[in-house]
This record gives structure tokens, sequence and C-alpha cells, in this order.
């Protein structure tokens, strides 16, 4: 850990305090003192807003990021393929096995830091190899293929997220099922219900994407996570049962089940637990509290109309998760909920705020789910108020790309 002095001045030089600083950024002040003090690193969006504000280049500012090296391997049938096209594994194949799934778990684990941290381009190069080379060492019989098993569905269920992200929902339907299917192999039940938590997140994009199908697409995120639901009690953890429930709690609110949403409401509250980080699924599911207060709360609640409720909810999610500040993509979440209650509250001039600062750091980070999302928001007050000069200023960040 070495302090990076260089960013610590240019701070100064403004006369800033790390508070004034972390307010112009959109994060907490700890959070700057993190990457000040070196124990941490921003990255992607957070660096670019951090030159933009001090008027220097990364390399300026000591943040040049070192590119991530992800553990590469050759492909299993580049090992064990015969002449004629056939898998034939010698004797010592479970050791090489058994080195390659140590090799592709770091490359996955990659895969999930570069995606959270903003770099969803790079993920999008490595990942299918992962999948590819996992699925076919599962497919192999021996003592590994279980695990094997196991990554695959990891790394499929990352595809599904990053391709529901990009609007491929073909892709998505077909990774999401894929990882299921692996998880089945695996024999694994949190895996399962991970993928099946993947599956629901898809139906319930889907139903935003093409509203005119919200019925069904609704009903297909019911039916994933009420599927998860009947794998609980089989030695799920309790982060998984908390995100299975607070997914549920929106599905309902989304098709009006207010009884129902309240119920699945407080059943997540229930089972998340105070420390998901300290949860065995923590590393792959990657899910904080910041999912229960922003899905299973504050969401459900801007479905049923509670707009003051759902912004109770987003403030004590600030209190408890920092997830926001350093993920850049929860951070557009984030936005976009929080526009969402001030436009339920006809609060326009800060609803026009957030909206727009969401739209660009969804462009930065090639999210066309989100960036629609917004877009859409954006054309529902253009309707509501087409002589709004706070609203008709903006409408250049709102056209298609």
């Amino acid at each position: 850990m070495q302090r990076r002095d260089k960013l610590i001045e240019a701070r100064e030089k403004k006369h800033w305090s790390r508070e004034e600083a972390g307010k112009t950024l959109g994060i907490d002040h700890n959070t700057l003192y993190r990457w000040e003090s070196g124990r941490t690193m921003p990255h992607g969006y957070h660096i670019r807003k951090l030159c933009e504000m001090y008027g220097k280049s990364a390399e300026e500012l000591g943040l040049k990021e070192q590119p991530i090296e992800v553990p590469h391997a050759p492909p299993v049938s580049e090992l064990f393929t015969t002449s004629s096209g056939i898998i034939d594994a010698p004797p010592f194949a479970d050791v090489w096995a058994e080195d390659l799934l140590t090799i592709y778990a770091r490359g996955i684990a990659a895969c999930q830091d570069l995606y959270y941290n903003g770099n969803p381009q790079h993920v999008e190069a490595l990942l299918p190899l992962y999948s590819q080379q996992t699925a076919l060492l599962a497919q192999q019989t021996g003592p590994l293929h279980q695990a094997a098993a196991r990554l695959a569905a990891q790394a499929y269920q990352l595809t599904c997220e990053l391709a529901t992200d990009r609007e491929d929902f073909g892709t998505a339907k077909q990774a999401g099922q894929q990882a299921f299917i692996y998880a089945q192999r695996a024999r694994d039940v949190n895996v399962q219900v991970h993928a099946l938590i993947s599956l629901a997140n898809l139906a319930w994009h889907l139903s935003s994407a093409q509203s005119r199908f919200i019925q069904k697409h609704s009903k297909d995120a019911l039916q994933a996570y009420q599927q998860a639901v009947l794998l609980l009690d089989q030695n799920a953890t309790p982060l998984l049962k908390g995100r299975t429930y607070a997914g549920m709690a929106e599905v309902y609110a989304l098709r009006g089940q207010f009884q129902e949403a309240m119920r699945a409401m407080g059943l997540a509250y229930e089972h998340f637990p105070m420390k998901p980080e300290d949860d065995p699924a923590y590393p792959y599911v990657r899910a904080s509290r910041y999912s229960l207060y922003v899905f299973g709360d504050a969401q459900a609640r801007l479905l049923l109309g509670q707009p003051k409720e759902a912004e109770h909810a987003l403030i004590a999610m600030q209190k408890e998760t920092h997830d926001p500040e350093i993920e850049p993509i929860t951070k557009v979440d984030l936005l976009y909920y929080q526009a969402e209650a001030k436009i339920q509250q006809g609060e326009i001039q800060p609803a026009m705020t957030i909206l727009t600062e969401a739209a660009l750091l969804a462009k930065s980070l090639g999210s066309r789910l989100y960036f629609n999302k917004l877009a859409a928001s954006y054309h529902q007050l253009e309707k509501q108020w087409p002589k709004e000069r706070v609203v008709t200023t903006v409408e250049e960040v709102f056209q298609p790309w």
C-alpha cells in the first residue's frame, strides 16, 4: 500500500477538504481517503471524473491503471484431443484438470472484478473462453467434474448478466439456462438458486424493454423465483434466501400484488445477513445489502406508488453500504431509482439533474439497458412538461446511440 501523493496534492491545490472533493465527485469522503491512502484503487468512471475535476491526466494523478492480469491456460481440447478429434484423457489427466480448474477459477473471479469495477468490455473478450473450457471439463467423468460444472455455471451466469446489460436478451436467456444446467450437474443448490435469480432478473428487465408483454415476462420472473424458493430449504445460504425474497418483492409489486409484495419484503429483511460479505456465496453472488434496500424495498415501493417510503429505503441503504461509490454500474442503478422517486413526487429539477448524470454514466459504461430505461423516464417527463427549460435543454443527452 503506497500513499498517492499526487492525488492528495491535486486536491490540496484546490483548497478542498476530502468532504468537499467527495461531494463534487458524488462519493463518500471515506472512499476518497481510501483512494488517496492507496488502500483501494478507483476504476474506469471514477478515474475519468477525478481527471475532469482536477484538470489532470490519470498519470499526473498517479492513477494510471495497471492492466489486470487474467490467468491464461491452453484449451482443454489442445491437451487431451487425439488426431481423430476424440478427447482421450491420459492417466495424469486429473492432475492437469485440477491445475486448469485453479487457473479458470482465478480467471472467472478476475472477470467478475472487471465487470463490477466498470470494465465490461474486457470481460466480453475473456468470458467465452472460460465458459467453453469449464463446460468441456464438466462433461468429462472423474472426481473433478462437479467442481468444473460449478465454475461453468458461474461463467455462464456472468455471461447472462453481461448480455442482459447489453440488451442481447437471446444470448442472456441461453446463458442463464446453461448456468442452471451446469449448477444442477454440480449438485450445488446455492449456484442453482443464483442461476434462477439471473433468469428472473432477465425476465424482469424484459418486462421493461418489452412493456407490451409485461404480464408474460413478470410471470416468467415470478416462476423463476418460486422455483428458487423450493430450493432454499436445501441448505441455501442466508444471502441467497434474502436476495430471492427481495427479487420476489419487486416482481409482486410490478404485478400489483400488494400483500404478496409486503410479505416477500418482510422475508427479505428477515433472511438477509447483516454482513453479506461473510456469506459463503458472496464471492460469486456479489449481493450486498444494497440489493435488500433497493430491489426488495425501494423498487417495490415505487411500483406501489410509495415514493417517500422508497426514498427512506435509499437513505437507509447509503448508511450501510458504499457499493454505488465503488461499482459504477451500481451507481447508475441507484441514480435511476433516486430519479424515479423525485419524478413521482413532482420534483422536476432534481429529477432531471439525476437523470442526466445517470444517462452520461450509462453511456460511458456501454449499458444500453440502463440508458434506455433512463431515456424512457426522460421522455415521460418531456410529454408532461414539454416547455420546461430544465427538461428541453438536455434533450441531446437522451438521444439514441
